[in-house]
């Protein structure tokens, strides 16, 4: 399995809610990072702390939408771009955003993975 390949398993897998598959993706020394202005956001290791992190983003919000439009290759770098629309679960807000994600898999396992996206309108729709 490609680099490639993995992020596009992981992403089917995100979109059946199988999260247990995504972590089995996730190599025990990797490094999960989304920005700390959110609140599933922060600095994770490892297959448990990807599972701290969508445990959080759960928490947090109710996936409405999840579209990936675009993913390149570049040896073990991957790099993806598309959107995300979430409903706010205390408040009931909704927030649509774009987002990229840069990967890094080894060995069919993610050593690496950081997400990007405008935080605005997350936290405005979060509280």
């Amino acid at each position: 399995m490609t680099p490639k390949q993995t992020v596009e398993a992981i992403f089917a897998a995100f979109g059946r809610g199988d999260i247990p598959l995504i972590l089995g993706k996730v190599a025990p020394d990797c490094v999960w990072r989304q920005s700390k202005a959110l609140p599933y956001g922060g600095e994770f290791r490892g297959p448990e702390g990807a599972g701290q992190f969508f445990a959080r983003l759960d928490a947090a919000t109710e996936t409405t939408m999840f579209e990936v439009d675009e993913i390149f290759e570049q040896g073990e770098n991957v790099f993806s771009f598309g959107r995300h629309a979430g409903k706010g679960r205390k408040t009931g807000k909704t927030a649509t955003t774009e987002w990229s994600f840069r990967w890094k898999v080894r060995d069919g396992k993610v050593v690496l993975y950081v997400g990007y996206t405008d935080s605005a309108e997350i936290i405005a729709a979060l509280g």
